[in-house]
C-alpha cells in the first residue's frame, strides 16, 4: 500500500470528483506549516466552495485537501509573533495555519474563507451540536 504524503491526511485518490470539479473562488501560494515537522512550504492553494486544496506547485497533483464542511473557523492567528500574515484555518480534527505575502493578501484569504464558512455554519447549526462552534 502507498504511504500517505507525510503533508496530508487525507487519501486524495479518494476525494469525490464534485468536490474537486466545484468552481474556484481564491487561489495563489501561501507559506503553510507542516503536520508532522513544523517546518514552512510554499504551497499553491485553491479554495472553492467545498475544499481549500494544496499542492508544491501550480502544475503538480494536489497534495492535500481541507473539505469545508469540517472548517470550523478561519481567522487571523497570532500564535507565531515573528509571523506577520499568519491566518488559521480550524478544523474538528486539527489547525492549519498559513501564512499570506501581505495584509491584503492574509485578509482576502480569511474574507474569501469566511463568505464559505458563514452559509456552511447555517446549513449544519439545525443538526448537529452547535456547542462544538464556541471557542475555547
Amino acid at each position: 500500500p502507498s504511504r500517505p504524503s507525510v503533508d496530508s491526511d487525507t487519501d486524495l485518490s479518494e476525494v469525490p470528483s464534485d468536490i474537486l470539479s466545484a468552481p474556484i473562488v481564491r487561489e495563489g501560494y501561501l507559506i503553510k506549516q507542516g503536520q508532522k515537522i513544523k517546518n514552512w512550504k510554499r504551497r499553491w492553494f485553491t479554495l472553492s466552495s467545498t475544499a481549500l486544496t494544496y499542492r508544491e506547485e501550480e502544475s503538480t497533483a494536489a497534495k492535500g485537501i481541507i473539505y469545508m464542511s469540517e472548517v470550523i473557523l478561519a481567522r487571523r492567528s497570532a500564535k507565531y509573533p515573528d509571523k506577520k500574515f499568519l491566518f488559521e484555518v480550524i478544523t474538528k480534527k486539527r489547525t492549519y495555519y498559513m501564512m499570506a505575502s501581505s495584509q491584503d493578501e492574509m485578509t482576502s484569504w480569511t474574507d474569501a474563507l469566511a463568505n464559505i464558512l458563514v452559509p456552511n455554519l447555517q446549513n449544519i447549526n439545525h443538526h448537529s451540536d452547535a456547542s462544538s462552534l464556541s471557542s475555547s
